[in-house]
């Protein structure tokens, strides 16, 4: 793969710089004890990170979708998804390394804009990145390419300058739609042949692999 004229890498962020399942999880289930509904046990839940959480209160059958997301992020910026996330294993060194590089760094995530900063801040790494897009910034969450589009107009890179890093086979999906080269993390909920049967350039084990990729 010829990266010479890459300019922009644009990262997912659960299961492919950070683990939020912790405050995922605590978010969710707060939410719907609120509305006065039952909790979802924590390994169904986890199958459903990488998704629009709206879309996750409705599948476990929430009466109000809509209110159960805005419950979530009201409790998510009250400081619970940061203070309940952590970097996975070589983000620390990484990050910096490719920034240090000359690389422009963004994020597009399902999680709202807020919670992105949010969390990046508290963990020590927003200060990398230029770009930011939360899913409540887009007509359409991922699998559409929406968020990876908004981010390329913001910072001003075309999609064959760009290379989006991703866990999940929505990233994937998201990735060809939006028509950049797309690298998959192993991790998270998605098994390898589903990430294969997506079609991405190429798949790295973590994070930490990524430099040895870019080389």
């Amino acid at each position: 793969m010829n990266f010479a004229n890459l300019k922009l890498l644009i990262f997912d962020l659960d299961y492919t710089l950070i683990d939020s399942s912790k405050g995922i999880i605590y978010c969710f289930n707060r939410a719907r004890k609120e509305m006065g509904e039952p909790e979802v046990e924590p390994a169904k839940l986890i199958q459903r990170i990488g998704h629009p959480i709206e879309e996750t209160f409705r599948l476990f059958g929430s009466q109000d979708p809509g209110q159960g997301r805005v419950i979530f992020r009201r409790i998510a910026a009250e400081g619970a998804m940061a203070e309940k996330s952590f970097l996975l294993p070589g983000v620390a060194e990484t990050i910096p390394e490719l920034f240090r590089r000359g690389f422009r760094l963004a994020v597009a995530s399902t999680k709202s804009r807020r919670e992105i900063i949010a969390v990046l801040e508290h963990l020590g790494l927003a200060r990398y990145f230029e770009a930011f897009c939360g899913s409540d910034e887009v007509a359409h969450a991922k699998p559409a390419p929406d968020s990876l589009f908004r981010v390329m107009e913001a910072t001003g890179v075309k999609p064959e300058q760009t290379l989006y890093f991703g866990d999940h086979v929505v990233d994937i999906q998201a990735g060809r739609a939006a028509g950049v080269r797309v690298i998959a993390l192993a991790g998270g909920p998605c098994s390898r042949a589903d990430r294969i049967a997506a079609n991405p350039d190429a798949i790295v084990n973590n994070p930490r692999e990524i430099l040895e990729f870019l080389n």
